[in-house]
């Protein structure tokens, strides 16, 4: 009788163990945006039509896509609301870059890019973590942003330009 009580015991410290293992993977926050500041890239080579590039890394991203889609263009609209850079003349557009936060691209939360003869540490270096691009630009007195998701084609997901 004892013998069987401790294996009782056992087999409920099990199970509660079980639950609590799944209900810490089923409540880890999905879509965690971490701004990577420090890589932003300005691309002036012709000043009436600077493009800036932001990088963005996803801790475990959003599954299905329409749900990662929405969560994008959510953070996106989110911070072309407090960017100065947009508003002025000479900015032709922004890409906002998504990568996965991986083994790979966690090095750049605390390091930028490097390139140099010996080496280089490229964030574009790890294609598969590659999420999307989400491209704001300017139109005809207008705006038109798009949507790349992994490999798939263009997404129009706002347009105001002039047709």
């Amino acid at each position: 009788m004892y013998q069987m009580i401790k294996k009782v015991k056992a087999i409920n410290k099990l199970i509660v163990l079980i639950a609590l293992v799944v209900l810490s993977s089923c409540t880890r926050q999905r879509n965690k945006f971490i701004w990577l500041e420090h890589m932003t890239f300005t691309n002036s080579y012709d000043k009436n039509a600077v493009k800036i590039s932001y990088y963005v890394l996803i801790d475990n991203p959003e599954t299905p896509d329409e749900k990662l889609k929405n969560a994008i263009n959510k953070f996106v609209r989110n911070r072309l609301r407090t960017n100065t850079s947009f508003s002025k003349a000479h900015v032709a557009s922004i890409n906002f870059v998504f990568y996965s936060k991986t083994r790979n691209t966690s090095y750049f939360i605390t390091h930028p890019e490097h390139s140099d003869k010996m080496s280089s540490e490229e964030i574009s270096q790890y294609k598969e973590d590659y999420i999307a691009t989400y491209q704001v630009k300017k139109c005809d007195q207008g705006v038109v942003e798009k949507l790349y998701l992994y490999d798939a084609p263009e997404e129009i997901m706002f347009d105001s330009c002039k047709k």
